[in-house]
């Protein structure tokens, strides 16, 4: 139960940072990335670099059955959305990683039975940006 409490407390707090800088419009500096990074695997048991390369759907079947489902999911979607905000030279590839996280926060905004303003707030910027 503790670890379990730790784990929560860490997705969250790694949300919470990632969604600043999201909705700041702020570059995450490169030694941050690289401890988001090593915390990221450690709780998703994913790379960035497999995150890259792996589906919304994919994403949301990988945690299926697991615990903590929901926020690994968001965490999943928080880190595509900044991998999105980061990628500058291939606008597909920006394009998918911002559709994929916004359907993995819609996805835990709609199915995890809880909400949050931070997530309704990214939820809303993805979709005004994408009608602009």
């Amino acid at each position: 139960m503790i670890k379990q409490d730790y784990l929560i407390r860490m997705i969250l707090e790694i949300i919470t940072k990632i969604a600043e800088a999201i909705l700041g419009k702020k570059k995450i500096k490169p030694q941050s990335w690289v401890e988001y990074d090593a915390l990221t695997r450690q709780i998703l048991g994913l790379t960035t670099e497999e995150l890259r390369t792996t589906s919304a759907e994919e994403i949301l079947s990988v945690y299926e059955k697991d615990l903590d489902r929901w926020g690994k999911t968001e965490l999943a979607a928080m880190t595509l959305l900044k991998i999105a905000e980061e990628t500058e030279d291939d606008i597909l590839l920006k394009q998918k990683f911002r559709q994929d996280g916004l359907k993995l926060l819609k996805c835990v905004q709609s199915d995890s039975g809880t909400f949050s303003l931070q997530r309704t707030a990214i939820i809303s910027l993805l979709e005004s940006e994408d009608i602009k």
